[in-house]
C-alpha cells in the first residue's frame, strides 16, 4: 500500500486544485482494507538448531558443514543468540520445553544483497537445523487527549464511563494490594519521572542504580525502572524515551496514570505498576519488541502491553508464537493493539496481536458503540475499547488527546489489572477470556461488521464478575490432506484435528463447528460438526473435521475457517483456520501481464523495467523486478502504472489475472476506449483507480459482481451513460469517485445502500433529477460531493440523519428553496457549500448561529419576505456567506451581515499561508448582506483562503473561508 500511496500522491499534486483537494479530504484512507505486504529485515534470518549443537556467540561458523556451506555462499559474518537473558530464568514445567528451544535460537546476519526468505529456505533444509525463517519488522501503531478521582482533566475522559471504570473502581483498585500488579509497556520508551506517572513506576530493587553490575543477574545491567533493547548497550537500560518520542509515555498514562492525586489524568488502573521496556530504534520501527515481552515477563510483569505489530500474512512464523506461549506460561497476559489499516485481521494477521494467547483490542469511537473508521476487525480481534480522542500523558508534564488502536490497547491492560487485582491468581488465559467474554456485544452499533467485533466493547464492571460462560479456545492444531503433500488442491480431502480447551465455566452441552467465512463454491463441508457434550474447567478434548476440495477448483484461491462454540443459547467464535494458496497458477499471473503489455504499446511505456516475455517466470522471484508489478502467493496482487505513457485499450482477457487486489492505472491520456466488462470478474479487487486517463462510454454495471471493491475512482475521464444501479450491490465499498465525466440521468437510489460508504464524489457531470432520500441510509458517509451538475428539486430533509457527514457541496446546481432545518442534527459537518442557484440558508438565528460553527459555508442567506423588516432591523450575528461567484475567474465578492458599525478589511492567503492580497480597512456601517470586492486577477488559478475582520467598538470577529480561482 506504501506504493501505491506515493505514486497517487504524486499524480495529484501534478494536476488541478480539485485534485489537491483530494489529498486533504477524500483519499487519506485508501490504505485501509487494503492488500498489506509482509516486511522482514534485510540481511537477517532466525535459525534455531538441534538441541546438543553448541555455537560460539559471535561465531561465522557452525562446525555443521551443509549449513556452514551455505552460510559461505550467502556471506554468513555473525551468529548470534536472539534470547541470551534466557540463561537467567529458572524453567518451570510449563515454561521449560520453549525455554530450552528459544535458547538454541540464533540470528544469522549476512552480507549478500538477497531476499531473506530466500536464504532461510535455504538454510531449513540443512542437516541440525530445527527452523529458519526471516525476521518479521514491527512498528508503532499511531494515528492518522460512581466514584470521580479528582484528576482534573477527568472530566475530558468521557470514555472511561463509557467502558464503566468509575463503577469497578469502587469494587477495587489495583492500589488496593501490598503485592501490586506491575504493566509492563512494551513500546518506545517512557518518561518515567512524569508528574503524573512518577509515583506508580516499577523499581527493580534488587539493583543497585548506576553501579554498572547486574545486581540482580537477570542479564541485564542497572535495569532499575526497566530495560533498553533499542540502543544496543548493554550497559545502558535506561528506558526513557529519546527525544521526539512520545508514544510510551502516552501508552503507559492510559494504562496507570496515577489516578486521585490531583494531577492530570486518571489511569485506568486506578495506580498499579508501570515497567518501562523500551525497545524502539527508528523510523517508527520497534527493535526486539519480542525480546522486550520476554525481559518483561521474566522480571514479574502481569500484564505486557505491545501498541505495535507487524504483517505477516500467510508466511508460517515460529520463534514469536514460541515467544508468546514462553511469556504466557511465565504468566503475563499479552494485550497487544490490532492495528489501524481498517482491516480484517483473519485476513490480514499481525503479530504479536493474532497469536490466540493474546488478548487484541480493536478502537471505538470515544463515545459511543461504534468502530472507529480506522480500526482493524474481525473474528481474530478479541475486545474493543475506545480509540478516539484519548487524552493522556506526554514527555516533559505535558498532556494531549490522540487516536489509535495503539490507545485502546493501554486502556484495555489497565482494566486487566483490576481483573488480576481482584483474583490474584487467575491465568493469564483465564483473565484474557473473562475480559473477552464479559465485554458488550455492540453489533447492534455495527451492522456492517455483525459478528466482526469479537467480544464487543470492554465492561470494566462486568470483567469483575463471574463469568458463567465456558471459554472454549483452540489449544492445537494440526491437519492433513489425502495426498499426503501437505500442501491442499484440486480433489483433496482435508483431515483438521484440534485440541480445545476450556479456561473458564464448565460446559454441559458443548458442540463445536468449523464455519467457512462464506459459501465456497468449490468446498465441501464433510464432518463439519462434532458434538462434545461435558467439558469442565481446565479440561482438553480434540476433535476432527474434514472437508473436500472439487477438482474445478479456480487458481490460487485461499480459504478461511472460524470455530464456532455452543452451549444452549451461548455462542462464541473467536478462533481462524487459514488454508493458502490452494491451486496456485503462476502461468496465469505471466499471461494476464503479457496481455495488458500489448494492448496498451508497453514498449512505448515510460517505465517498462523487467517486463520480458523471453522466459516465462516459474518463481515468484521472477517478477520482483518488473516494473509496476507485485506478486506474492503466486498471484497478481497489484498493478501500478500511472503516468507511464499507455496507450491503446484496456483489454478484456486482462480478466483472468489471478487474486488481483489493487489495480491502479492512472494519468495516461493516451489510454482510450471503454472500461471491459469482463473485468467484473476481478471478484478479489479492492481498489480499483482508472482516474485521469481518456477512457470513454458506459460505466459496466458487471463492476456490481466485484464483492471485494473498497474503493472505484473513473475520475476524469469522458465516460458517458447512467451510473449503474449495480454499484449499490458492493458492500465493502468505502469510496466511489466519479468526478468530472461526461454521466447523464438521475443518481441510483441504489447506492443508499452502500453500508460503508464515506466517500461519494459525483461532481462536474450532467446528472439531472432530485437527489434521492435513499442517499440518508449511509449511515458512514463523511464527503458528499454533488456539485457542479444540473439537479433540481429541494434538499431532502433526510440528509440530516448522516450523523457523520463531514463535507456537504451542493453548490452550482438547479436546486430551490431553502437548506433544511434537519441539517443542524450533523454534529460533525465542517464545510457546507450550496452556492450558484436559487438555493439559500435559513435567515433565522439558530440556524445562522449554526452556520457560523462550520469551518466553511458557501453560499447565500434567504432574503427576507418584507424590504420593509429588513430595514427596521439590523442583523444579530456577524455572518459571512462565502463569495460569489466561486470558483471566480476575475473578481468576485464576499457578502456578510454587519450587526454594528466597524472597520472592515480581507486578507487573502494562498494553501502555504503566504498572503497574497489585502483589502485595506473600510469603515462600514451595521445592515444586511454588506458586499466586499476582491479582485483577484493577477493571482495565479488555486485555491486560497480568506479571512474577514471586522473591528468595532466592543471587539474584534474574525470569519474565514475558502475560494477558488480558476482561468
Amino acid at each position: 500500500m506504501g506504493v501505491f500511496n506515493s505514486i497517487y500522491s504524486v499524480w495529484i499534486i501534478r494536476s488541478s486544485i480539485i485534485h489537491l483537494w483530494l489529498l486533504f479530504a477524500g483519499f487519506p484512507h485508501l490504505a485501509a482494507g487494503q492488500e498489506q505486504v509482509p516486511e522482514f529485515e534485510d540481511q537477517v534470518v532466525v535459525v534455531q538448531f538441534e538441541l546438543g549443537i553448541v555455537i560460539g556467540e559471535g561465531a561465522a561458523k557452525t562446525n555443521l558443514p551443509g549449513f556452514d556451506r551455505v552460510a559461505e555462499r550467502y556471506d554468513v559474518y555473525k551468529i548470534e543468540r536472539v534470547y541470551p537473558f534466557l540463561d537467567y530464568v529458572e524453567p518451570t514445567p510449563k515454561t521449560a520445553e520453549n525455554l530450552a528451544a528459544l535458547r538454541r535460537t540464533y540470528y544469522v546476519r549476512y552480507g549478500a544483497q538477497t531476499d531473506p526468505e530466500w536464504v532461510s529456505r535455504d538454510f531449513a533444509l540443512e542437516s541440525g537445523v530445527v527452523y529458519a525463517e526471516p525476521v518479521l519488522v514491527t512498528r508503532r501503531y499511531k494515528s492518522v487527549a460512581q466514584t470521580d478521582p479528582d484528576d482534573p482533566r477527568y472530566n475530558e475522559q468521557s470514555y472511561l464511563k463509557l467502558v464503566h471504570l468509575p463503577e469497578a473502581w469502587d469494587l477495587v483498585r489495583a492500589e488496593d494490594t501490598s503485592d501490586p500488579v506491575v504493566i509492563a509497556i512494551v513500546d518506545d520508551g517512557g518518561d518515567w519521572d512524569h508528574e503524573d506517572l512518577f509515583a506508580n513506576i516499577w523499581i527493580n530493587e534488587d539493583e543497585i542504580p548506576d553501579n554498572g553490575i547486574d545486581d540482580d543477574n537477570n542479564g541485564f545491567i542497572d535495569d532499575v525502572h526497566g530495560a533498553n533493547l533499542g540502543n544496543m548497550d548493554d550497559t545502558d537500560n535506561e528506558p526513557m524515551p529519546l527525544s521526539g518520542n512520545s508514544h510510551g509515555t502516552f501508552v503507559a498514562g492510559i494504562a496507570s496514570a496515577v489516578t486521585d492525586n490531583g494531577v492530570g489524568i486518571a489511569g485506568a488502573a486506578w495506580n498499579a505498576k508501570l515497567m518501562h521496556v523500551n525497545v524502539y530504534c527508528e523510523e517508527e520501527e520497534i527493535c526486539n519488541g519480542f525480546q522486550g515481552i520476554l525481559y518483561a515477563a521474566s522480571n514479574g510483569a502481569d500484564i505486557i502491553n505491545a501498541s505495535w505489530g507487524g504483517f505477516f500474512e500467510n508466511r508460517e512464523m515460529l520463534m514469536i508464537p514460541q515467544t508468546l506461549d514462553l511469556a504466557t506460561d511465565m504468566g503475563a497476559l499479552v494485550v497487544a493493539a490490532a492495528g489501524n489499516q481498517s482491516s480484517d485481521t483473519a485476513i490480514y494477521p499481525s503479530y504479536p496481536d493474532a497469536h490466540p494467547r493474546v488478548l487484541s483490542v480493536g478502537a471505538t469511537e470515544k463515545e459511543s458503540h461504534q468502530i472507529a473508521h480506522f480500526s482493524n476487525y474481525g473474528k481474530a480481534v478479541d475486545i474493543f475499547a475506545p480509540g478516539q480522542g484519548i487524552i493522556s500523558t506526554e514527555p516533559g508534564d505535558g498532556y494531549n488527546a490522540w487516536n489509535g488502536t495503539s490507545f485502546s490497547s493501554p486502556l484495555v491492560s489497565g482494566i486487566a489489572a483490576l481483573v488480576k487485582t481482584r483474583f490474584p491468581n487467575i491465568s493469564p488465559d483465564e483473565l484474557r477470556e473473562q475480559l473477552r467474554l464479559s465485554g458488550k456485544n455492540i453489533d447492534a452499533a455495527n451492522p456492517s461488521f455483525v459478528g466482526l467485533m469479537g467480544g464487543g466493547l470492554v465492561n470494566a464492571e462486568a470483567s469483575l464478575q463471574e463469568v458463567t460462560n465456558p471459554a472454549v479456545r483452540v489449544k492445537r492444531l494440526t491437519w492433513q490432506d489425502s495426498d499426503g503433500n501437505h500442501q491442499p488442491g484440486p480433489g483433496d480431502e482435508v483431515t483438521v484435528n484440534v485440541t480445545f480447551v476450556n479456561y473458564l465455566a464448565d460446559a454441559q452441552q458443548l458442540t463445536v463447528e468449523l464455519v467457512p467465512f462464506e459459501s465456497y463454491p468449490y468446498i465441501t463441508l464433510l464432518h463439519a460438526e462434532q458434538s462434545v457434550g461435558i467439558l469442565k474447567s481446565g479440561d482438553s478434548t480434540m476433535v476432527t473435521f474434514r472437508f473436500s476440495i472439487a477438482e474445478d477448483i479456480p487458481p490460487s484461491r485461499s480459504i478461511y475457517f472460524s470455530f464456532l462454540i455452543r452451549e444452549g443459547e451461548f455462542t462464541d467464535e473467536s478462533d481462524v483456520l487459514r488454508f493458502f494458496q490452494i491451486n496456485p497458477r503462476l502461468d496465469l499471473v505471466y499471461e494476464a501481464l503479457r496481455v495488458i503489455y500489448k494492448a496498451t504499446d508497453g514498449d512505448n511505456w515510460h517505465l517498462n523495467e523487467g517486463w520480458n516475455f523471453t522466459t516465462e517466470p516459474t518463481t515468484e522471484e521472477g517478477f520482483r523486478n518488473w516494473y509496476g508489478v507485485f506478486v506474492l502467493e503466486n498471484q497478481l496482487k497489484a498493478l501500478h502504472l500511472v503516468q507511464n505513457n499507455l496507450s491503446g485499450t484496456l483489454p478484456p482477457e486482462f480478466s483472468q489475472a489471478p487474486g488481483l487486489v489493487e489495480l491502479v492505472i492512472a494519468l495516461n491520456k493516451n489510454l482510450s476506449g471503454s472500461i471491459p466488462r469482463e473485468w467484473g470478474q476481478l471478484t478479489d479487487v479492492g481498489l480499483m483507480v482508472l482516474a485521469d486517463n481518456s477512457l470513454t462510454g458506459p460505466i459496466p454495471p458487471e463492476l456490481g459482481q466485484l464483492s471485494a471493491l473498497e474503493e472505484l475512482s473513473l475520475e476524469y475521464n469522458s465516460l458517458n451513460g447512467s451510473i449503474p444501479p449495480e454499484l449499490g450491490l458492493l458492500p465493502d465499498l468505502l469510496g466511489l469517485y466519479l468526478t468530472h465525466n461526461e454521466i447523464t440521468g438521475p443518481i441510483p437510489p441504489e447506492l443508499g445502500q452502500l453500508p460503508k460508504l464515506r466517500i461519494l464524489r459525483l461532481a462536474k457531470n450532467q446528472l439531472s433529477g432530485s437527489i434521492p432520500q435513499e442517499l440518508a441510509q449511509l449511515s458512514s458517509l463523511e464527503h458528499l460531493y454533488l456539485e457542479n451538475n444540473q439537479l433540481t428539486g429541494t434538499v431532502p430533509s433526510e440528509l440530516g440523519q448522516l450523523s457523520r457527514l463531514r463535507l456537504l457541496n451542493l453548490a452550482n446546481n438547479n436546486l430551490t428553496g431553502s437548506l433544511p432545518r434537519s441539517l443542524m442534527q450533523l454534529r460533525g459537518l465542517r464545510s457546507l457549500s450550496f452556492q450558484g442557484q436559487e438555493l439559500c440558508a435559513p435567515r433565522d438565528s439558530e440556524f445562522q448561529e449554526w452556520l457560523q460553527k462550520l469551518s466553511q459555508v458557501e453560499g447565500e442567506t434567504c432574503q427576507p419576505v418584507s424590504i420593509e423588516e429588513t430595514s427596521s432591523a439590523l442583523p444579530e450575528k456577524f455572518v459571512v456567506h462565502s463569495n460569489y461567484p466561486n470558483p471566480f475567474q476575475k473578481t468576485t465578492q464576499l457578502v456578510f451581515d454587519l450587526p454594528w458599525q466597524a472597520h472592515v478589511r480581507v486578507e487573502l492567503v494562498d494553501i502555504i499561508g503566504r498572503q497574497v492580497l489585502n483589502v485595506p480597512e473600510k469603515s462600514m456601517t451595521a445592515g444586511w448582506s454588506k458586499r466586499i470586492k476582491l479582485d483577484g486577477e493577477s493571482l495565479p488559478a488555486g485555491l486560497y483562503l480568506y479571512r474577514v475582520i471586522a473591528d468595532s467598538l466592543q471587539s474584534r470577529f474574525v470569519r474565514v473561508g475558502r475560494l477558488v480561482r480558476i482561468r
